[in-house]
């Protein structure tokens, strides 16, 4: 497991133990993590994109579906949902060798597929390849790469197909391909306003602008992208928002008698936390969502050196230290009190200090 120091990028002979394992994959099967974002799915099309022109079978299989904001991404690579019970889907994962994993480093952040996974590694050499930046990395697969701080998978990626075409001797890069992993890095650097932020992100997204990504596509296809439903849903939200502790922090719960009222899905919520962090004075923004099979879904964000990845990770979860959440097994009137408790003491620490 390769995980270098902040300020430095992984050479080619660091690289080459995965190029390895994709150049040796004859049938490949890319995936990410549940509700997928824009780091996620960028960097699976890219990478697909790149396979692709090696002559690589390629398929994208993720455990939830594409949100509607990332649906253009679809457009140049196909992403698959993977179903339980269909024989379609099983078919691709067992008659894989290779599966890459990427933007989630512990196993069941791709869900339902485990399972599969996991029997298809008993009957067959099936392999695992991880390419992350998320802290914490599990030890499931044959081979990781987790750079932690790396601004993005999308990053990482980058510089992984960088080394791959010296290595073949190809060009692997398409304009396409450049505007996804362009989206995959924007999204996870909050448009380049995270810490994580670096001269070389920025020497990076210049590059892929080089290779024909389109900054403006990217940008409005993903942020102005609310949907009817969504709108409706924005609006109902923002009367709920919840100014608390001394104005550091903004709470909003959706219930789900809210997205039935407004008709609004759960990627509907994802573009709303952004607005809980508009107060000047807030520092920790939460977003807590009921689900419908009766888990609780909660989001972070946070400003400056502010970790809240570190609260996701009392409830399994994981992220960025600006930016971070969890699945919550318990109903959402339980999991407000227990997160409301333990966000209290951790504004106490990390926050009013």
């Amino acid at each position: 497991m390769i995980i270098p120091e902040y300020g430095r990028t992984l050479t080619s002979n660091e690289w080459q133990p995965v190029i390895d394992e994709l150049l040796d994959g004859r049938h490949i099967i890319l995936s990410t993590h549940e509700n997928s974002d824009g780091d996620g799915l960028g960097s699976e099309v890219a990478l697909a994109v790149a396979l692709k022109a090696l002559g690589k079978e390629v398929s994208i299989f993720n455990p939830t579906e594409v949100p509607p904001n990332y649906q253009f991404l679809r457009e140049t690579f196909d992403i698959k949902v993977f179903r339980d019970r269909d024989e379609e889907s099983m078919q691709e994962i067992y008659l894989a060798d290779l599966l890459v994993v990427l933007d989630a480093n512990l196993h069941d952040r791709i869900g339902k597929i485990w399972p599969h996974v996991e029997f298809a590694r008993e009957m067959s050499k099936l392999r695992i390849v991880c390419v992350d930046h998320h802290l914490e990395p599990e030890d499931f697969t044959d081979l990781t790469i987790c750079e932690t701080y790396a601004s993005s998978t999308g990053e990482l990626v980058c510089d992984l197909i960088t080394a791959m075409e010296a290595h073949t001797g190809k060009v692997l890069f398409t304009a396409d391909s450049a505007s996804a992993l362009y989206a995959a890095i924007m999204t996870d650097t909050g448009s380049f306003r995270f810490p994580k932020s670096t001269p070389y992100v920025y020497r990076v997204a210049g590059l892929l602008v080089e290779k024909g990504a389109n900054p403006e596509l990217v940008y409005d296809r993903i942020y102005n992208s609310l949907t009817p439903q969504g709108l409706k849903l924005l609006g109902l939200s923002l009367s709920s928002i919840r100014i608390i502790e001394e104005g550091l922090v903004s709470w909003l719960f959706i219930s789900q008698e809210m997205l039935v009222q407004t008709e609004s899905k759960l990627f509907d919520t994802d573009l709303i936390i952004r607005y809980l962090l508009s107060v000047p004075t807030v520092k920790v923004a939460v977003l807590i969502v009921e689900m419908q099979d009766g888990r609780t879904k909660v989001s972070f964000r946070s400003r400056g050196r502010i970790f809240v990845n570190r609260l996701a990770g009392l409830y399994g979860g994981g992220g960025h230290m600006n930016a971070a959440g969890a699945l919550l097994k318990m109903s959402a009137d339980k999991a407000q009190m227990v997160i409301l408790e333990d966000l209290r003491k951790f504004v106490h620490e990390e926050v009013k200090e």
